[in-house]
């Protein structure tokens, strides 16, 4: 049977913050002995007061800290931030995997590649047990820093390219792997930069892009929600070839590239299958695309399928119309004109 302070955090884990009749009134007891034990959990560091007097909240403790850049190692600021995360509500170590290398592999990339001062990692807990991490910093902004680095006109299209994977300005020291696959190892994953929003739903299945208050350098949201994030293993294996280990499969959701929920021309199936060459197998998620165009069906379901047949194109999410018109264009023989 679980003591008060359990009862109590496990309302508070339910419901995201409380007050002291919700304490009061679901563990039974007077309103006193519901403020000692809110106290002395804020005493202990588990929990945070939020208003005053008889309007106070309570809510788990919001882990803060703040680095300096230069010569900063990304595994130690991990250490910092899980030692307080697991006292306050620990999670289960598969999550605890996901969330560790997500995180890592984002601290490493501002520390590599912001061309920032400073870095700001806070970890903060909602309701239905779910676990926030956030990493911020001062750089140039990742979306600029792609477009500058591979001729990129605008953050929309650089979202197209950095969700591909392999995406890197110096591939003697990096893979271009730490975006992809942390974005496929928490529940919820949202990069921000220049005014846009890359969101990634890992429970619903779901990549798109939408606005942002982040103007200048990199905001980061790492979200676990508890019996819903994918085992690293898992993630890992989907899109790695198991007899070489490399990573040769990716995943491109179209709509990304699209304006609206049509995609019509030739250059936007140019920018769908740019670097898909690299891959050995590329997944194309049609999923919120009303309807395509002759010309982009047959640029990537003959010209690329033809130019490239080592990678193995797989369509999925498509509606009946978006299917056939990909049937059609798959099913025209195209001349050997190269």
């Amino acid at each position: 049977m679980m003591g008060k302070d359990e009862r109590l955090l496990a309302l508070v884990e339910r419901l995201g913050e409380v007050g002291n009749r919700d304490v009061a009134r679901t563990l039974r007891v007077s309103p006193a002995t519901s403020h000692r034990l809110l106290r002395a959990l804020v005493m202990g560091g588990v929990l945070e007061p939020r208003g005053q007097g008889r309007a106070v909240r309570y809510r788990f403790r919001r882990v803060r800290y703040r680095f300096g850049l230069v010569g900063l190692e990304e595994d130690r600021v991990w250490q910092a931030v899980e030692r307080e995360v697991a006292k306050i509500r620990p999670l289960p170590s598969e999550e605890s995997r996901s969330l560790q290398y997500a995180a890592t592999e984002v601290i490493n990339n501002a520390i590599e590649h912001s061309r920032g001062r400073r870095v700001e990692v806070t970890a903060s807990f909602e309701a239905e047990a779910t676990t926030v991490v956030t990493v911020k910093d001062d750089g140039v902004g990742v979306f600029r820093r792609v477009c500058e680095d591979f001729g990129i006109d605008s953050p929309h299209q650089a979202v197209v390219q950095i969700e591909k994977g392999k995406l890197t300005s110096d591939p003697t020291r990096h893979s271009g792997e730490g975006l992809f696959f942390s974005s496929k190892a928490v529940s919820r994953f949202r990069l921000e930069s220049q005014a846009v929003a890359w969101i990634v739903d890992n429970v619903i299945g779901d990549s798109a892009i939408g606005r942002s208050d982040v103007r200048r350098g990199t905001l980061v949201t790492l979200t676990v929600v508890r019996g819903h994030t994918p085992p690293l293993k898992d993630v890992f294996d989907t899109y790695t070839d198991p007899e070489t280990l490399r990573f040769s499969k990716t995943r491109t959701t179209v709509k990304l590239g699209a304006h609206g929920a049509a995609l019509m021309s030739r250059s936007e199936a140019r920018r769908i299958v740019e670097r898909l060459a690299s891959f050995t197998h590329a997944v194309l998620d049609f999923s919120g695309v009303d309807v395509v165009g002759q010309g982009f069906c047959d640029e990537v379901f003959r010209v690329f399928a033809r130019d490239h047949p080592e990678v193995a194109l797989d369509p999925v999410g498509m509606n009946d119309t978006v299917a056939f018109m990909v049937q059609r264009a798959r099913a025209r023989p195209l001349p050997d004109d190269r």
